[in-house]
């Protein structure tokens, strides 16, 4: 930048490229307004190419009617000049109406690459005919809308991502849809209405997330898919899946050989333990470092069975994450010794440093499920336990076999005081699983708030529940 004289204002020899950036950083009320400033910047906003009309926005306009708002946003569109990249419409209590049509009519005629669409209240909003024509598009994201592609539509052949939430759309539309987006590479599909079964056909594809009623889920030409989250959202008393379905849950699995995260729901685990009692998947997971599972109850044998088959199948787990699901059946034990019953002998977890548990109510077989992963995880660094608001079972001991112990969060925020959590290094005996235990360290309590640890120096007891009772031995914090 050169160096301006005395009688100039700095302001106004900005370089362009550093005024460009800071109009992409203020919302778009505030980017007119600094046509105010100076010469150089009273027409500079018209040529962003971002417009993101959002609550940023809408703050300011929040008592004028829905069409006088979006009366506004056509007329900043009608002053803009140049190509429109990116076209965000996303505002609290946003209705369907003729007048996103125009907007929408507007934006596909100007080289659109990134377009959102979020409908808040009332009908779906069916979309226009136009926006098909915007073939440059590299990110779609809808909100509560009706996709229904005009005859000979051939797909958004640039399209990167796609993101539908509460969208309608027919089976066989959108499985065309996927299989014709070559490029794309994150799909995310959430709570979509009237949506039965799904084929994944996407040879570029790295993440799928799909929430919803699924009944089946196909993935073909997608060995570069790292990341998987499957979580079909059925219920407990009802199988998901059909006869002629349940092997497919397995089969699928078969199908991500490079997968990196997989997250599955209570659903999708009991589809693969219809099939039948696995002791390992088909195709062993090397490249599987992380896992997620909602909703599992421990007290189901079968569930059980699957997710210690996924384990055993997955050599090289780094972390796992839990969200146990509170049941009768979870207060019961197994009738057999947990561990000998799955055949837990050959699990290995050399690479495991992190374990999540969250909702755990104490029950012999969560217990026996830690004791597992702390006996079979050397490398294992930190383990934490959310434990169930008011319903723990008495005697909750675990030890650990690693070089060096790991640390054990036990927490619960209604426990103890008011956002604190204890840490508790090593583990809690007498309970041994292996040839040696490990002692249990306290290193203190820590309020959530400002992270500050508050270290105990002498032998007390931690009443972490009304029912649960942890004797240690409190150690200052180095």
């Amino acid at each position: 930048m050169t160096i301006c004289d005395s009688n100039s204002d700095i302001i106004s020899h900005v370089p362009d490229n550093i005024l460009e950036e800071i109009l992409r950083c203020l919302p778009i009320q505030d980017a007119v307004r600094t046509s105010l400033l100076s010469r150089k910047w009273r027409y500079a906003w018209v040529k962003l190419p971002q417009l993101v009309f959002d609550n940023m926005f809408y703050k300011d306009l929040h008592r004028l009617t829905q069409a006088k708002v979006l009366t506004i946003i056509y007329q900043v569109l009608l002053l803009h000049r140049g190509p429109i990249i990116k076209f965000t419409l996303s505002l609290s209590g946003l209705e369907s109406c003729s007048e996103i049509d125009q907007l929408i009519l507007f934006v596909s005629d100007n080289a659109i690459e990134d377009f959102e669409l979020r409908i808040w209240k009332g009908e779906l909003y069916k979309l226009p005919s136009s926006l098909y024509s915007s073939l440059q598009l590299k990110h779609l994201n809808l909100h509560s809308c009706m996709l229904k592609p005009p005859p000979g539509f051939g797909g958004f052949t640039n399209l990167r991502s796609l993101y539908l939430y509460e969208v309608v759309i027919a089976d066989d539309v959108l499985s065309s849809l996927i299989s014709s987006c070559l490029l794309l590479e994150e799909l995310i599909l959430d709570s979509l209405i009237s949506i039965d079964s799904l084929e994944v056909v996407g040879p570029n594809l790295k993440s799928v997330n799909c929430e919803g009623h699924f009944r089946s889920i196909c993935f073909t030409n997608t060995s570069r898919l790292e990341d998987v989250t499957l979580y079909l959202k059925g219920t407990r008393k009802k199988l998901l899946f059909s006869e002629g379905e349940i092997s497919s849950s397995v089969v699928l699995l078969d199908c991500v050989p490079a997968i990196d995260f997989l997250g599955l729901d209570s659903s999708y685990v009991k589809g693969i333990a219809a099939s039948g009692v696995l002791t390992r998947l088909p195709t062993t997971l090397n490249n599987l470092k992380n896992i997620c599972l909602y909703d599992i109850c421990f007290g189901e044998q079968d569930e059980v069975y699957v997710l210690i088959c996924l384990i055993r199948s997955s050599p090289n787990l780094e972390e796992i994450f839990i969200h146990a699901f509170p049941s009768e059946t979870s207060a019961i034990r197994i009738d057999l010794d947990f561990l000998e019953e799955c055949g837990c002998s050959d699990v290995s977890l050399n690479k495991l440093r992190k374990v999540e548990m969250k909702n755990v109510s104490g029950a012999q077989p969560e217990q026996d499920f830690i004791k597992l992963l702390l006996a079979k995880s050397p490398m294992l660094e930190t383990m934490l336990i959310g434990l169930k608001a008011q319903n723990v079972a008495d005697g909750l001991r675990f030890s650990a076999k690693a070089p060096k112990s790991p640390s054990i969060v036990v927490s619960n925020p209604e426990a103890i005081k008011p956002k604190t959590c204890c840490k508790i290094e090593g583990s809690c005996t007498p309970v041994v699983v292996g040839r040696r235990q490990a002692k249990v360290r306290i290193v203190g309590v820590r309020d959530r708030d400002d992270g500050d640890w508050v270290t105990k120096k002498r032998r007390r007891t931690l009443q972490i529940y009304e029912d649960l009772e942890l004797e240690f031995a409190a150690m200052a914090k180095p």
